[in-house]
Protein backbone atom coordinates (compact mmCIF):
# COMPACT_ATOMS: atom_id res chain seq x y z
CA UNK A 1 0.00 0.00 0.00
CA UNK A 2 2.72 2.29 1.09
CA UNK A 3 4.07 1.73 -2.53
CA UNK A 4 1.15 2.54 -4.61
CA UNK A 5 0.74 5.64 -2.65
CA UNK A 6 4.31 6.69 -3.67
CA UNK A 7 3.08 5.45 -7.27
CA UNK A 8 0.21 7.54 -7.07
CA UNK A 9 2.19 10.61 -5.84
CA UNK A 10 4.63 10.02 -9.16
CA UNK A 11 1.79 10.26 -11.20
CA UNK A 12 0.50 13.45 -10.26
CA UNK A 13 4.07 14.83 -9.98
CA UNK A 14 4.76 13.73 -13.66
CA UNK A 15 1.28 14.71 -14.86
CA UNK A 16 0.39 18.28 -12.81
CA UNK A 17 4.08 19.43 -11.73
CA UNK A 18 4.99 20.52 -8.41
CA UNK A 19 8.60 19.19 -8.39
CA UNK A 20 10.46 22.49 -7.76
CA UNK A 21 8.08 23.41 -4.92
CA UNK A 22 8.23 20.31 -2.74
CA UNK A 23 12.41 20.44 -3.73
CA UNK A 24 12.43 23.72 -2.15
CA UNK A 25 10.23 22.44 1.39
CA UNK A 26 12.30 19.80 1.00
CA UNK A 27 15.37 21.84 1.44
CA UNK A 28 13.87 23.77 4.32
CA UNK A 29 15.04 21.17 6.90
CA UNK A 30 18.68 22.17 6.04
CA UNK A 31 18.02 25.62 5.26
CA UNK A 32 19.96 28.59 7.02
CA UNK A 33 16.92 29.32 7.82
CA UNK A 34 16.04 26.18 10.43
CA UNK A 35 19.52 26.47 11.72
CA UNK A 36 18.89 30.17 12.99
CA UNK A 37 16.03 29.14 15.44
CA UNK A 38 17.87 27.57 17.45
CA UNK A 39 21.42 29.59 17.18
CA UNK A 40 19.26 33.27 17.99
CA UNK A 41 17.81 31.85 21.03
CA UNK A 42 20.60 30.21 22.35
CA UNK A 43 22.77 33.79 22.08
CA UNK A 44 20.57 36.06 22.04
CA UNK A 45 16.67 34.83 23.94
CA UNK A 46 16.57 31.56 26.04
CA UNK A 47 19.52 29.71 26.90
CA UNK A 48 17.50 26.82 27.59
CA UNK A 49 15.37 27.08 24.73
CA UNK A 50 18.47 26.91 22.04
CA UNK A 51 20.04 23.77 24.01
CA UNK A 52 16.84 21.83 24.40
CA UNK A 53 16.24 22.16 20.51
CA UNK A 54 20.12 21.96 19.88
CA UNK A 55 20.02 18.59 22.06
CA UNK A 56 16.61 17.41 19.92
CA UNK A 57 18.62 18.10 16.60
CA UNK A 58 21.78 17.27 17.02
CA UNK A 59 21.64 13.69 19.25
CA UNK A 60 17.90 13.03 18.02
CA UNK A 61 20.17 12.79 14.37
CA UNK A 62 22.87 10.64 15.72
CA UNK A 63 19.88 8.45 16.85
CA UNK A 64 18.19 8.75 13.61
CA UNK A 65 21.79 7.62 12.20
CA UNK A 66 21.76 4.49 14.50
CA UNK A 67 18.12 3.39 13.54
CA UNK A 68 18.95 3.63 9.60
CA UNK A 69 22.45 1.71 10.48
CA UNK A 70 21.21 -0.77 11.98
CA UNK A 71 17.81 -1.40 10.28
CA UNK A 72 19.07 -1.01 7.04
CA UNK A 73 15.86 -0.82 4.92
CA UNK A 74 16.45 -0.06 1.10
CA UNK A 75 14.62 3.01 -0.39
CA UNK A 76 11.32 2.53 -2.38
CA UNK A 77 12.85 2.77 -5.59
CA UNK A 78 14.92 -0.55 -4.78
CA UNK A 79 11.30 -2.11 -3.59
CA UNK A 80 9.58 -1.37 -7.02
CA UNK A 81 11.37 -0.32 -10.12
CA UNK A 82 8.07 1.26 -10.84
CA UNK A 83 9.04 4.19 -8.73
CA UNK A 84 10.92 7.09 -10.16
CA UNK A 85 12.14 9.54 -8.26
CA UNK A 86 12.66 13.05 -8.16
CA UNK A 87 16.83 13.13 -9.64
CA UNK A 88 17.75 16.07 -7.75
CA UNK A 89 16.27 14.65 -4.42
CA UNK A 90 17.64 11.24 -5.66
CA UNK A 91 21.52 13.01 -5.69
CA UNK A 92 21.00 13.90 -2.08
CA UNK A 93 18.96 10.84 -0.58
CA UNK A 94 21.81 8.92 1.32
CA UNK A 95 22.63 5.49 2.10
CA UNK A 96 19.35 3.53 3.86
CA UNK A 97 15.61 4.87 3.90
CA UNK A 98 14.26 4.75 7.93
CA UNK A 99 13.91 6.49 8.84
CA UNK A 100 13.62 10.19 7.36
CA UNK A 101 16.50 12.41 8.11
CA UNK A 102 14.95 15.19 6.42
CA UNK A 103 11.48 14.31 8.50
CA UNK A 104 13.66 13.80 11.82
CA UNK A 105 15.96 17.32 11.70
CA UNK A 106 12.65 19.97 10.77
CA UNK A 107 10.66 18.21 13.89
CA UNK A 108 13.27 18.42 16.14
CA UNK A 109 13.66 22.28 15.51
CA UNK A 110 10.36 23.29 14.69
CA UNK A 111 9.00 21.15 16.92
CA UNK A 112 11.17 21.46 19.53
CA UNK A 113 10.71 24.87 19.26
CA UNK A 114 6.69 25.19 20.16
CA UNK A 115 7.04 22.09 22.40
CA UNK A 116 8.97 24.56 24.76
CA UNK A 117 6.79 26.96 24.61
CA UNK A 118 4.05 25.28 24.09
CA UNK A 119 2.63 26.89 27.75
CA UNK A 120 3.56 30.56 26.78
CA UNK A 121 3.39 31.10 22.66
CA UNK A 122 0.75 27.86 22.00
CA UNK A 123 0.13 29.95 19.13
CA UNK A 124 3.28 28.68 17.49
CA UNK A 125 2.01 24.80 17.32
CA UNK A 126 -0.06 24.90 14.54
CA UNK A 127 2.82 26.85 11.73
CA UNK A 128 5.55 24.86 12.93
CA UNK A 129 3.41 21.57 12.78
CA UNK A 130 2.44 22.30 9.09
CA UNK A 131 5.96 22.81 8.69
CA UNK A 132 6.59 19.32 9.79
CA UNK A 133 3.51 18.14 7.77
CA UNK A 134 5.02 19.71 4.61
CA UNK A 135 8.54 18.88 4.72
CA UNK A 136 7.43 14.87 5.57
CA UNK A 137 5.02 15.17 2.88
CA UNK A 138 7.60 16.22 0.13
CA UNK A 139 9.56 13.78 0.95
CA UNK A 140 6.93 11.16 -0.14
CA UNK A 141 6.32 13.37 -3.17
CA UNK A 142 9.72 13.58 -4.32
CA UNK A 143 9.69 9.80 -4.09
CA UNK A 144 12.84 9.64 -1.83
CA UNK A 145 10.80 8.40 0.92
CA UNK A 146 8.05 6.11 2.01
CA UNK A 147 4.99 7.33 4.66
CA UNK A 148 6.43 5.23 7.28
CA UNK A 149 9.67 6.73 7.25
CA UNK A 150 8.91 10.33 7.77
CA UNK A 151 5.86 9.13 10.37
CA UNK A 152 7.95 7.32 12.22
CA UNK A 153 10.25 10.00 12.60
CA UNK A 154 8.09 12.23 13.50
CA UNK A 155 6.63 9.66 16.73
CA UNK A 156 10.11 9.02 17.38
CA UNK A 157 11.35 12.90 17.39
CA UNK A 158 7.98 13.86 19.53
CA UNK A 159 9.25 11.08 21.82
CA UNK A 160 12.78 12.82 22.47
CA UNK A 161 11.16 16.03 23.48
CA UNK A 162 9.43 14.50 26.45
CA UNK A 163 12.70 12.49 27.46
CA UNK A 164 14.86 15.74 26.81
CA UNK A 165 12.73 17.85 29.08
CA UNK A 166 12.37 15.29 31.63
CA UNK A 167 16.68 15.00 31.15
CA UNK A 168 16.79 18.44 31.57
CA UNK A 169 15.16 19.15 34.67
CA UNK A 170 16.70 16.33 36.33
CA UNK A 171 20.22 17.79 35.11
CA UNK A 172 19.24 21.73 36.62
CA UNK A 173 19.48 20.35 40.03
CA UNK A 174 23.09 20.16 40.58
CA UNK A 175 26.33 20.52 39.40
CA UNK A 176 27.43 16.83 39.58
CA UNK A 177 24.47 15.80 37.52
CA UNK A 178 25.11 17.96 34.42
CA UNK A 179 28.48 16.10 34.44
CA UNK A 180 26.98 12.53 34.67
CA UNK A 181 25.16 13.75 32.16
CA UNK A 182 28.25 14.89 30.06
CA UNK A 183 29.84 11.64 30.53
CA UNK A 184 26.92 9.24 29.79
CA UNK A 185 26.54 11.30 26.57
CA UNK A 186 30.26 10.85 25.24
CA UNK A 187 29.66 7.27 26.14
CA UNK A 188 26.26 6.73 24.39
CA UNK A 189 28.03 8.63 21.24
CA UNK A 190 31.12 6.39 21.32
CA UNK A 191 28.51 3.38 21.10
CA UNK A 192 26.70 4.05 18.61
CA UNK A 193 29.72 5.30 16.57
CA UNK A 194 31.21 1.90 16.85
CA UNK A 195 28.37 0.07 16.46
CA UNK A 196 27.63 1.62 12.90
CA UNK A 197 31.44 1.00 11.96
CA UNK A 198 32.08 -2.36 12.90
CA UNK A 199 28.52 -3.77 12.43
CA UNK A 200 27.85 -6.22 9.48
CA UNK A 201 26.27 -4.05 6.55
CA UNK A 202 23.79 -6.03 3.45
CA UNK A 203 25.72 -6.40 -0.26
CA UNK A 204 22.67 -7.61 -1.84
CA UNK A 205 23.07 -6.83 -5.31
CA UNK A 206 20.72 -5.11 -7.97
CA UNK A 207 21.36 -4.74 -11.88
CA UNK A 208 25.24 -6.27 -10.80
CA UNK A 209 25.94 -3.85 -8.66
CA UNK A 210 25.72 -3.46 -4.70
CA UNK A 211 22.99 -1.73 -4.06
CA UNK A 212 24.24 0.28 -0.53
CA UNK A 213 28.04 0.15 -0.52
CA UNK A 214 29.17 -1.24 3.37
CA UNK A 215 31.85 1.51 2.80
CA UNK A 216 29.60 4.10 2.25
CA UNK A 217 27.01 2.85 5.00
CA UNK A 218 30.37 2.84 7.36
CA UNK A 219 30.90 6.99 6.56
CA UNK A 220 27.41 7.86 8.25
CA UNK A 221 29.00 6.64 11.78
CA UNK A 222 31.09 9.58 11.59
CA UNK A 223 27.74 11.75 10.70
CA UNK A 224 26.53 10.45 13.93
CA UNK A 225 29.92 11.00 16.01
CA UNK A 226 29.52 14.19 14.51
CA UNK A 227 26.62 15.37 16.01
CA UNK A 228 26.45 13.60 19.22
CA UNK A 229 29.84 15.16 20.58
CA UNK A 230 28.96 18.69 18.95
CA UNK A 231 26.71 18.54 21.17
CA UNK A 232 28.21 17.17 24.47
CA UNK A 233 31.24 18.92 24.33
CA UNK A 234 30.08 22.20 23.22
CA UNK A 235 27.09 22.31 25.66
CA UNK A 236 29.45 21.20 28.72
CA UNK A 237 32.35 23.68 27.63
CA UNK A 238 30.28 26.41 27.62
CA UNK A 239 28.48 25.43 30.87
CA UNK A 240 32.13 25.23 32.44
CA UNK A 241 33.88 28.24 30.74
CA UNK A 242 31.62 30.60 29.61
CA UNK A 243 28.17 30.39 31.11
CA UNK A 244 27.15 33.74 29.44
CA UNK A 245 23.79 35.27 29.83
CA UNK A 246 21.29 36.31 27.39
CA UNK A 247 19.49 38.96 29.15
CA UNK A 248 21.75 41.61 27.37
CA UNK A 249 20.84 45.32 25.27
CA UNK A 250 19.02 44.77 21.88
CA UNK A 251 22.39 46.37 20.22
CA UNK A 252 24.31 43.55 21.82
CA UNK A 253 21.90 40.79 20.52
CA UNK A 254 22.25 42.18 17.33
CA UNK A 255 26.17 42.19 17.53
CA UNK A 256 25.65 38.70 18.43
CA UNK A 257 23.81 37.26 15.85
CA UNK A 258 25.90 39.42 13.42
CA UNK A 259 29.38 37.48 14.65
CA UNK A 260 27.68 34.12 14.86
CA UNK A 261 26.65 34.20 11.60
CA UNK A 262 29.50 35.36 10.16
CA UNK A 263 31.50 32.70 11.64
CA UNK A 264 29.12 30.67 10.29
CA UNK A 265 29.17 31.93 6.57
CA UNK A 266 32.48 31.54 6.70
CA UNK A 267 32.86 27.97 7.98
CA UNK A 268 29.91 27.35 4.84
CA UNK A 269 31.62 29.15 2.00
CA UNK A 270 35.39 29.33 2.72
CA UNK A 271 36.01 26.08 5.09
CA UNK A 272 33.77 23.59 4.08
CA UNK A 273 34.95 23.08 0.10
CA UNK A 274 38.60 23.06 1.11
CA UNK A 275 37.66 20.07 3.91
CA UNK A 276 36.32 17.92 0.64
CA UNK A 277 39.16 18.45 -0.85
CA UNK A 278 41.93 17.49 1.22
CA UNK A 279 40.01 15.17 3.95
CA UNK A 280 38.56 11.60 3.16
CA UNK A 281 34.77 10.62 2.84
CA UNK A 282 34.39 9.73 6.33
CA UNK A 283 36.59 13.01 7.96
CA UNK A 284 34.38 14.89 5.77
CA UNK A 285 31.29 13.55 6.87
CA UNK A 286 32.76 13.96 10.83
CA UNK A 287 33.27 17.67 9.87
CA UNK A 288 30.44 18.87 8.19
CA UNK A 289 28.24 17.56 11.18
CA UNK A 290 30.78 18.90 14.06
CA UNK A 291 31.47 21.93 13.01
CA UNK A 292 28.12 24.37 12.99
CA UNK A 293 26.99 22.72 16.44
CA UNK A 294 30.45 22.76 18.39
CA UNK A 295 30.59 26.28 16.89
CA UNK A 296 27.05 27.57 17.90
CA UNK A 297 27.65 26.23 21.02
CA UNK A 298 31.02 26.72 21.81
CA UNK A 299 33.16 28.95 19.71
CA UNK A 300 31.17 31.91 18.83
CA UNK A 301 29.66 32.55 22.38
CA UNK A 302 33.65 32.09 23.31
CA UNK A 303 34.29 35.15 20.72
CA UNK A 304 31.06 37.54 21.49
CA UNK A 305 31.83 37.36 25.53
CA UNK A 306 35.59 37.81 24.90
CA UNK A 307 34.67 40.66 22.66
CA UNK A 308 32.20 41.92 24.91
CA UNK A 309 34.19 41.93 27.88
CA UNK A 310 37.27 43.35 25.89
CA UNK A 311 35.76 46.58 24.10
CA UNK A 312 32.57 48.79 25.31
CA UNK A 313 30.43 48.37 22.30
Amino acid sequence: MDLDYLIFLQGLRESYGGETFFLLVSALAKSPLTAAIPAILFWCINKNAGIFILFNATCGRAFNELIKGTLCIYRPWIKDAALIPSAEALAKASSFSFPSGHTQFVTAVYGGFSFFYRKTLPQLIIPCAAIILLVAFSRNFLGVHTPQDVLIAIIYSVGLFFAAEKIFAWIDRDEERRFIFFVGGLITVAIIFLWLYFKPYPEDVLNGAVIVNPLIARADAFDALGFGLAFFLGWFLEQKFINFKTKVAPKIRLRRIIIGFAILGVIAVAIYPLLKIFLSVEAYKFFKAFLPFFTILYVIPLIFTKAESHFKW
